[in-house]
């Protein structure tokens, strides 16, 4: 039975419906499931054209159906939702949320089709929307090399492709391909629906379960561990670009929910997480070596990632002026009060993220891919006592794996 998270939170206006598909991220489905995504939430078999999906949706006193593929460890995340305004807020209430579900019903269970597969030509529309974004990520340096990044980092692994799908994979994708993703994603994938508004969750249960009765699947997930390089792998790649483009990739051997994992959140946000950090403060501030820079990490899997905009005649010192940075903090040269300064941030943003729906969902979808279970309180005292020192042991068990540089210069 699918699992139904409900959140009585009366301080809404509206109520959220969402329902989350997760499979292993894999190379073979990647795309199909990135156009999935897509072309469910735009027309159905009872609504076959975008307009008239879009105003059934609008007539639910202004709905919002929405979509999207994301990566969470090792998983592919296909999300479908509806946000709708709470009946209580009506002169005359309309059960808003039955027609929320019978709707969410109909995209899930009903998309248009011919024979065992997609409508070709909404199937084109698609495939061209998505090669324009393969276009314009190509035109964006920053997201196209940190994708560079990912694909030599974690080589061998379909943890390298990207959520929204593969370019290469695009012209082999076919309505036939898209329909057998889809019979897959309905039968085989694991799947969580939450609710969260100021509702009754006797009430919602039942009518979930009533109008979205799917099977239940398994996702088993790969074990993601590349290994320290004891050199860091250094790319260097010649393209058209008026700023060179740093992104390197590090690895930390990371436990969630232990004390190396609270510090290994609070040791990045002291080194790149925000304008009060070292890289900010230092390498774009300081010695204005930098345009942009940030570090940002994925602490479940325990891998941190610096992105940095750079003039590309002084590449090579922001490199290593970069990497004096995790020396520094392996060293203990950094301040009590940027230890504090950090934790508040990284507190306080926790708390913010429940004053949205999305992120209570997101923040409660993330849980299920631990062994170890956090509440907020849990986490948010993990973070409170992280120490000086748990801060230094952690960053010493940091490691640069692969530098990958974009520039037009054979040698900067």
């Amino acid at each position: 039975m699918i699992p139904v998270h409900i959140n009585e939170e009366h301080k809404f206006k509206t109520i959220s419906i969402v329902i989350k598909f997760k499979a292993p991220i894999n190379k073979d489905t990647v795309t199909e499931r990135a156009l999935l995504s897509k072309l469910m939430t735009k027309v159905t078999a009872r609504y076959p054209s975008e307009q008239q999906l879009h105003d059934v949706v609008a007539e639910n006193y202004g709905a919002n159906l929405f979509s999207y593929v994301t990566k969470q460890k090792t998983a592919h995340v296909l999300t479908i939702g509806i946000d709708i305004i709470n009946d209580k807020y009506l002169s005359r209430p309309e059960n808003l949320f039955v027609q929320a579900l019978e709707l969410l019903e109909e995209v899930i269970q009903r998309p248009l089709l011919e024979g065992e597969a997609f409508h070709p030509g909404k199937v084109a529309v698609e495939k061209q929307l998505m090669q324009a974004r393969f276009d314009s990520i190509k035109d964006n340096k920053t997201q196209y090399g940190y994708q560079q990044l990912m694909q030599e980092m974690f080589k061998g692994h379909d943890y390298r492709f990207p959520s929204y799908g593969i370019e290469e994979e695009l012209a082999a994708v076919t309505p036939g391909s898209i329909y057998k993703a889809y019979e897959a994603m309905l039968h085989h994938d694991e799947k969580e629906i939450f609710v969260i508004g100021d509702v009754d969750s006797d009430e919602v249960t039942r009518d979930v379960r009533r109008y979205l009765a799917l099977p239940q699947g398994t996702a088993v997930l790969e074990d993601l561990n590349i290994g320290r390089q004891d050199v860091p792998h250094y790319v260097t790649e010649q393209t058209d670009t008026t700023q060179a483009k740093i992104n390197i990739g590090m690895t930390a051997d990371i436990t969630y929910g232990t004390r190396d994992y609270f510090s290994f959140v609070v040791f990045n946000q002291i080194f790149g997480g925000d304008v009060t950090s070292l890289l900010f403060m230092n390498v774009r501030e300081k010695l204005s070596l930098a345009y942009q820079i940030h570090s940002q990490i994925d602490a479940r899997l325990g891998y941190l990632y610096v992105i940095a905009g750079v003039n590309k005649e002084t590449r090579e010192l922001a490199v290593n002026t970069i990497l004096e940075q995790l020396d520094m903090i392996k060293a203990g040269q950094f301040s009590e009060e940027l230890i504090h300064t950090a934790k508040t941030m990284l507190v306080t943003h926790k708390k913010e993220t429940f004053d949205r729906p999305k992120g209570w969902i997101e923040a409660t979808y993330a849980k299920g891919f631990d062994d170890i279970k956090l509440t907020t309180e849990e986490w948010i005292a993990g973070i409170n006592e992280v120490t000086y020192e748990n801060v230094i042991h952690v960053a010493q068990h940091v490691h640069v794996h692969t530098i990958y540089c974009l520039t037009n210069e054979v040698k900067a």
